[in-house]
């Protein structure tokens, strides 16, 4: 359903506004399961989860490295991206925010081979 490779977003959060989420990497196995590594603002991190291919429902937690942890659950919507909600709780602190993820597509260079279409 979604693509392994380099995916790019943002998350939101009350006090720090839209935060971008530049080139990490998400992989989605056919048992369902999600794996992926990056860096944003708050450091380095890793998602490790589950998906369920008929419906497309993501549900992950993103590991910042020697950090906390952030639940993301999300659902396709229909372009390619992923939108949902992340929350942070710990030691009583709980806190909510919208995500959108989105595959980095290649971008066609036109020297590309030519491939015939048949009917």
């Amino acid at each position: 359903m979604f693509p392994s490779g380099v995916w790019e977003g943002f998350w939101e959060q009350g006090n720090l506004g839209k935060q971008l989420m530049t080139q990490f990497e998400l992989h989605f196995r056919p048992d369902g399961t999600i794996s992926g590594h990056g860096r944003d603002m708050v450091g380095r991190f890793t998602f490790a989860g589950d998906y369920d291919p008929r419906t497309g429902r993501v549900e992950m937690v993103k590991q910042y490295l020697g950090s906390h942890q952030v639940q993301y659950v999300g659902r396709p919507d229909g372009e390619g991206c992923i939108l949902g909600t992340w929350t942070i709780e710990m030691h009583g602190f709980r806190d909510t925010g919208a995500f959108a993820l989105k595959p980095t597509l290649k971008k066609p260079t036109g020297d590309e081979p030519i491939q015939e279409i048949r009917g």
